[in-house]
Protein backbone atom coordinates (compact mmCIF):
# COMPACT_ATOMS: atom_id res chain seq x y z
CA UNK A 1 0.00 0.00 0.00
CA UNK A 2 1.07 4.02 -1.09
CA UNK A 3 -0.37 7.07 -0.37
CA UNK A 4 0.25 9.51 -3.48
CA UNK A 5 -0.39 13.08 -3.50
CA UNK A 6 -1.00 15.07 -6.39
CA UNK A 7 -2.93 18.01 -7.60
CA UNK A 8 -5.67 17.26 -9.40
CA UNK A 9 -8.77 20.03 -10.72
CA UNK A 10 -11.64 17.38 -10.73
CA UNK A 11 -10.93 14.57 -7.96
CA UNK A 12 -10.23 14.91 -4.02
CA UNK A 13 -8.67 11.80 -3.27
CA UNK A 14 -9.18 8.00 -4.97
CA UNK A 15 -8.33 4.11 -4.14
CA UNK A 16 -7.02 1.86 -6.30
CA UNK A 17 -7.80 -1.46 -6.38
CA UNK A 18 -4.40 -2.32 -5.08
CA UNK A 19 -4.96 -0.33 -2.54
CA UNK A 20 -3.19 2.52 -3.19
CA UNK A 21 -4.14 6.02 -1.97
CA UNK A 22 -3.93 9.20 -4.13
CA UNK A 23 -5.14 12.65 -2.46
CA UNK A 24 -5.06 16.30 -3.76
CA UNK A 25 -2.53 18.83 -2.14
CA UNK A 26 -5.67 21.21 -2.12
CA UNK A 27 -7.26 19.07 0.87
CA UNK A 28 -4.65 21.77 2.84
CA UNK A 29 -7.32 24.31 1.90
CA UNK A 30 -9.80 22.49 3.40
CA UNK A 31 -11.20 21.92 6.79
CA UNK A 32 -9.53 19.37 9.36
CA UNK A 33 -12.98 17.34 9.65
CA UNK A 34 -13.58 17.55 6.04
CA UNK A 35 -10.17 15.98 5.43
CA UNK A 36 -11.10 13.32 8.04
CA UNK A 37 -14.18 12.19 6.33
CA UNK A 38 -12.07 12.05 2.99
CA UNK A 39 -10.18 10.21 4.67
CA UNK A 40 -12.57 8.07 6.15
CA UNK A 41 -14.28 7.48 2.74
CA UNK A 42 -11.19 6.44 0.59
CA UNK A 43 -9.62 4.08 3.16
CA UNK A 44 -13.41 2.31 3.30
CA UNK A 45 -12.96 1.68 0.09
CA UNK A 46 -10.11 -0.60 0.57
CA UNK A 47 -12.61 -2.83 2.13
CA UNK A 48 -15.57 -2.15 -0.08
CA UNK A 49 -14.23 -0.79 -3.99
CA UNK A 50 -17.70 0.94 -4.70
CA UNK A 51 -20.22 2.91 -3.08
CA UNK A 52 -22.64 0.42 -1.85
CA UNK A 53 -24.73 0.49 1.19
CA UNK A 54 -22.16 -1.49 2.96
CA UNK A 55 -19.23 1.03 1.70
CA UNK A 56 -21.67 3.77 3.27
CA UNK A 57 -22.34 1.93 6.43
CA UNK A 58 -18.89 1.91 6.81
CA UNK A 59 -18.27 4.94 6.51
CA UNK A 60 -21.21 6.17 8.84
CA UNK A 61 -19.73 4.02 11.33
CA UNK A 62 -16.62 5.83 11.55
CA UNK A 63 -17.88 9.28 10.21
CA UNK A 64 -21.95 9.84 11.45
CA UNK A 65 -21.90 13.38 9.49
CA UNK A 66 -20.47 12.05 6.66
CA UNK A 67 -23.41 13.50 4.26
CA UNK A 68 -22.70 17.24 5.10
CA UNK A 69 -18.98 16.45 5.48
CA UNK A 70 -19.53 14.94 1.83
CA UNK A 71 -21.77 18.06 0.84
CA UNK A 72 -18.77 20.17 2.49
CA UNK A 73 -16.43 18.61 0.61
CA UNK A 74 -17.64 18.99 -2.67
CA UNK A 75 -18.38 22.85 -2.43
CA UNK A 76 -14.44 22.99 -0.98
CA UNK A 77 -13.93 23.67 -4.71
CA UNK A 78 -13.93 27.65 -3.64
CA UNK A 79 -11.15 27.26 -1.06
CA UNK A 80 -8.84 26.46 -3.25
CA UNK A 81 -6.87 29.65 -4.74
CA UNK A 82 -6.54 29.85 -8.31
CA UNK A 83 -3.17 30.28 -8.13
CA UNK A 84 -2.90 26.16 -7.87
CA UNK A 85 -3.92 25.64 -10.95
CA UNK A 86 -1.97 27.90 -13.02
CA UNK A 87 0.53 25.96 -14.70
Amino acid sequence: DKVTIRTQRTRWGSCSARGTLSLNASLMFQTPEVVHYLFVHELAHIRHMNHSSEFWRLVESIEPKYRQLDRDLLAGWHRVPAWVFKN
